[in-house]
């Protein structure tokens, strides 16, 4: 007979297999899972005799519960669950070629040496198993922090001393946060009234923000709340009707975007709104705030005719600040159709980038992002500061640029013809990171570092999740 924890892991793989085809959830559905604890499989306890046949009942009614919601919606997405508090200690490991599958990642260094990475391995299913790992000698070898079975992670985030740390889940579920380096690890909870996490961020490892659809009787509302506190309490900062606040005066709104903010009080967040009839139309609208997420607006860019933001030929990314003032936004326009593979899609057309020396308050006309390659999707950005930028992108792999994006050079020589860079990271603009993926039917991952700028990249150990 199945333990409890392996019939917990299961549910939770279905849940996640459904999430890409269903990205919505009733509330009904919200509080079913909600009922599913995602635990720590470090600190899960092992069976006792202690286990009474009320908990034996009470789990085959939570069950078939969730089998009944299973067909008659064929969705499962994973809840919050009232968590809490737990600790893991350190698990030395030791740093050898990466040999799994690895299907999510998060990149975070703090310093030269000092850095986590999340991986979590796809074969098991998309909602885990997942370990967070610690280098302190620039990625050469890795120790174990923490081990969790749910959704892969989305953001690692540590204090420039590497003392103050977040490791956050898709959806904000698991959260986690260290007070002395990942020694220990302390399971927080969101904020309980919000019924599905739209978007969640931190500042740094103490301050952060989540907008979140709440659990009311009244649907289309949206909570923003606010922690300094690393997710132990959380403040409600506003109540929104998604349909007025996210609309700019259209037929309707949508919270589906990301959410940044610059620091305490200034923040970003990409939605959409709908227009039309017969036939929505989707435009992307950049929101702002300047009160800590008590109020949004539309943040206004200037247009020029080569590209205009008020239909749906173009989509909108998050600020991206290289100090408090200094920042640039890129927009990728779209146009026509076709797609690749005659998929009938819009086809890209091109690149472009806003900069703003007052700290997002106003923004320059938009200027052509050029990269190596031809017209290209941008997958990661990484301004250093106002001319060091690298960027990964499909057609050039890693590039950068010393000018401010006005010449760039292609960067990374892999030795392996197979491998592909699935995500970068750079602490300055000679010291970097990059994640390569190798292609075939049990892909591995190798961990890149360059001290250089890009010039010459050693191949690292990179940690093994097998298990």
């Amino acid at each position: 007979m199945a333990s409890r924890t392996e019939v917990e892991a299961r549910l939770r793989g279905y849940a996640h297999e459904y999430d890409h085809e269903f990205p919505s959830t009733t509330r009904v559905e919200s509080r079913i899972i909600a009922r599913i604890a995602i635990t720590p499989r470090a600190l899960e306890p092992n069976a006792t005799k202690q286990r009474t046949w009320a908990f034996a009942t009470s789990l085959v009614r939570e069950l078939a519960i969730a089998c009944v919601v299973l067909l008659l919606v064929g969705l499962l997405v994973v809840g919050v669950s009232k968590l809490r508090a737990v600790q893991q200690h350190n698990v030395p490991t030791i740093g050898v070629p990466g040999k799994s599958d690895v299907y999510f990642s998060a990149l975070q260094f703090v310093s030269a040496d000092e850095g986590w990475i999340a991986l979590t391995k796809a074969s098991v299913s998309l909602a885990g198993p997942t370990v967070l790992y610690q280098t302190a000698d620039g990625g050469r070898s890795w120790q174990r922090q923490l081990t969790w079975d749910g959704p892969g992670p989305e953001q690692v985030r540590f204090s420039p001393d590497g003392r103050n740390g977040l490791v956050v889940g898709r959806g904000g579920v698991p959260l986690f946060r260290t007070a002395d380096g990942g020694a220990n690890w302390e399971r927080v909870s969101l904020p309980p009234e919000a019924s599905q996490v739209a978007q969640l961020y931190f500042v740094d490892a103490r301050e952060g923000w989540v907008i979140s659809y709440l659990n009311e009787a009244t649907p289309g509302f949206a909570g923003v709340f606010h922690t300094t506190d690393g997710g132990l309490t959380w403040i409600q900062t506003a109540r929104l009707d998604v349909n007025q606040v996210f609309s700019y005066g259209q037929r309707g709104g949508s919270l589906q975007g990301s959410l940044m903010f610059r620091d305490s009080s200034t923040g970003w967040f990409d939605g959409a709104t709908y227009s039309g009839t017969d036939i929505p139309i989707v435009e992307p609208h950049l929101y702002a705030t300047r009160d800590g997420g008590r109020s949004w607006s539309v943040q206004i860019l200037p247009t020029t005719p080569a590209i205009s933001l008020n239909s749906s030929n173009a989509s909108i990314s998050l600020p991206q600040f290289y100090n408090p003032l200094q920042g640039i936004l890129v927009v990728t326009k779209f146009g026509g159709s076709g797609g690749s593979g005659g998929s009938g899609g819009p086809v890209l057309q091109g690149l472009y980038f806003y900069s703003t020396v007052d700290g997002g308050a106003h923004w320059t006309s938009p200027q052509a992002l050029v990269l190596p390659g031809g017209v290209t999707f941008l997958r990661t950005l990484k301004v250093i500061d106002a001319g060091h930028w690298f960027i990964l992108s499909d057609s050039a792999g890693i590039a950068s640029t010393t000018d401010g994006a006005k010449h760039w050079t292609t960067i990374g020589d892999w030795p392996r013809a197979d491998e592909h860079v699935f995500a970068i990271d750079f602490q300055d603009a000679e010291t970097g990171w990059a994640e390569v993926i190798g292609a075939g039917t049990h892909p591995t991952l190798a961990i890149y570092r360059t001290t250089d700028g890009g010039a010459h990249w050693t191949r690292l150990s990179a940690p093994d999740i097998a298990r």
